[in-house]
């Protein structure tokens, strides 16, 4: 399965030249992110199903050892989107323009792939949040009145590898680097930076066409805020909408007088790939174990405090199935994610929130051979539960989206016209929601109700998308319009009397340039 070698180093000199590469020498850039759900038109030379391979087949470094195709793609995008379903903390209307490219290639007995992207948003109107990715932890600062923000994010990913002894021993390793500076241009201010650095390694085994590889990685991140204001009028402990807040849960808050904070986290992960190539049938299976730990500390009058740690533990499970016949070929994607995390609270002295999360992705691709015609049946189920003991605040959901989408091609010499129209729909299964009317408080009315109302909404998903696609001789250039609607059909679930409610719809509307070389 292997790619038609050079000349090859001794061991010494290829295995030094892989710690270059996981060292950072090495740099390629980025392809564009492709989410499982939905196909995103032709990728060049590239045939839809070895894109989908390529994405989708693993995860894990082991990765560039079980593809031999040479790939690479340079990305323009920009995105505009709008409407008010949403929760508080999601932006009104966000701007997001990204730079990404992609190479993946050998080198003297090496695989080496490389990924970079930088994405610059402008998202208007989010309130209560004050930090980054609040939605996925209880400790950040945070506060009612909405404002904009000005993000710049950038990410490197490193991936390589080689093999010894005859293609029968595998080694492959990479790093992880993102760069973020974040900021909001009204009262409250925050400022923030941050950084991630997560290494990874994998060693393996191959006995003819069956491979196993073990894999282990770690790594730490930082996140720094500060929080000020330009009018010194608008004190913490003044008027109600500059208060900044530290939550500490769901539904569990107090005040500070602006200061700055601290959010070290640590992580490392476990797991095993398993990979098969026949004939006529590809299988890849990965199956990782993870535990982060994510401290915050916050300085408030030359104080520093600690609120609470929170703690993670992970297992996530991907499987990857190619059956190619003289007609078609057919391609099953499914990944498994379940999510456990509680804090430690240091002013209750125990444990007081507690999250579980259970993500089931299922993707059924079907490509003819004879039309340029791919179907695609998604089934994704969301399960959450979460808790906050000192509040009193609970709440759970699960719900069901099944989808249809199609991409088909025609071309008239050296241009390629592709169509892409999908639908899905959200189907809520359960939900519960435990909250003690003497218990509601501004949390409850701002974040709590709003996120529970729209994860309990019936909501269609619809979108289209074309593009061009001019062949060149050592060049194709390609442009992609996709236009993203959602409608809330039915209402979810009210808790209590709200200070806000998303509304009915979302749009989301790109133009991507694509440089395929």
């Amino acid at each position: 399965m292997g790619p038609t070698r050079e000349p090859m180093m001794d061991p010494v000199q290829r295995l030094s030249l892989l710690v270059a590469l996981v060292l950072g020498l090495f740099c390629a850039a980025a392809a564009p992110p492709a989410a499982a759900q939905g196909l995103s038109g032709i990728r060049g030379d590239v045939s839809t199903s070895t894109w989908l391979s390529l994405r989708h087949g693993a995860e894990l470094p082991i990765r560039s050892l079980l593809a031999d195709t040479t790939y690479s793609a340079s990305v323009l995008q920009a995105t505009n989107t709008q409407g008010p379903l949403r929760t508080y903390q999601d932006p009104e209307s966000a701007r997001v323009g990204s730079l990404t490219s992609y190479g993946l290639t050998s080198y003297k007995g090496l695989r080496l792939e490389g990924r970079f992207q930088y994405r610059k948003e402008r998202q208007n109107g989010i309130g209560w949040k004050l930090g980054r990715n609040v939605s996925r932890r209880p400790y950040y600062f945070a506060n009612i009145k909405p404002g904009d923000w000005d993000n710049d994010r950038y990410e490197v990913n490193l991936t390589g590898g080689t093999t010894f002894f005859g293609d029968h021993l595998l080694v492959a390793g990479g790093a992880d680097y993102q760069v973020e500076r974040l900021a909001r241009y009204n009262d409250p201010r925050p400022s923030l930076n941050y950084y991630n650095l997560f290494v990874e390694g994998q060693v393996g085994g191959r006995i003819g066409g069956h491979t196993v590889a073990l894999y282990y990685g770690t790594g730490d991140a930082e996140e720094n805020g500060d929080v000020s204001n330009y009018n010194r009028a608008h004190d913490s402990f003044g008027e109600r909408e500059y208060n900044v807040i530290t939550t500490t849960g769901l539904g569990s808050y107090n005040f500070a007088r602006f200061g700055s904070y601290e959010r070290p986290t640590t992580r490392t992960e476990v797991g095993v790939t398993y990979a098969v190539d026949g004939n006529h049938v590809q299988f890849t299976g990965e199956l990782v174990g993870g535990r982060s730990e994510s401290e915050f500390i916050r300085t408030v009058s030359d104080t520093r405090e600690t609120p609470g740690t929170y703690r993670e533990e992970t297992v996530r499970g991907t499987a990857f199935l190619t059956v190619s016949q003289p007609g078609y070929r057919l391609q099953v994607r499914s990944e498994t994610q379940y999510k456990d995390g509680h804090d430690r609270n240091e002013v209750f002295a125990g444990a007081n929130y507690f999250r579980t999360g259970w993500r089931q992705n299922l993707d059924l691709f079907v490509h003819s051979q004879a039309e340029p015609l791919t179907l695609q049946a998604t089934l994704d189920y969301n399960r959450q539960s979460v808790t906050d003991r000192n509040a009193s605040h609970h709440y759970e959901y699960a719900w069901l989206a099944p989808g249809l989408s199609a991409q088909y091609s025609w071309t008239t010499g050296p241009r390629r016209y592709t169509l892409i129209p999908g639908a899905s729909y959200r189907m809520p299964l359960s939900q519960s929601a435990r909250v003690p009317r003497k218990n509601r408080n501004l949390y409850t009315k701002y974040v709590l109700a709003p996120d529970y109302y729209r994860h309990t909404a019936r909501v269609v998903r619809l979108r289209g998308g074309v593009q061009l696609l001019q062949q060149f001789e050592k060049l194709s250039v390609g442009l992609l319009v996709e236009y993203r609607r959602r409608m809330a059909v039915e209402d979810g679930v009210v808790l209590g009397i709200p200070e806000f409610l998303p509304g009915e719809t979302r749009n989301t509307i790109s133009m991507t340039l694509q440089f395929f070389h």
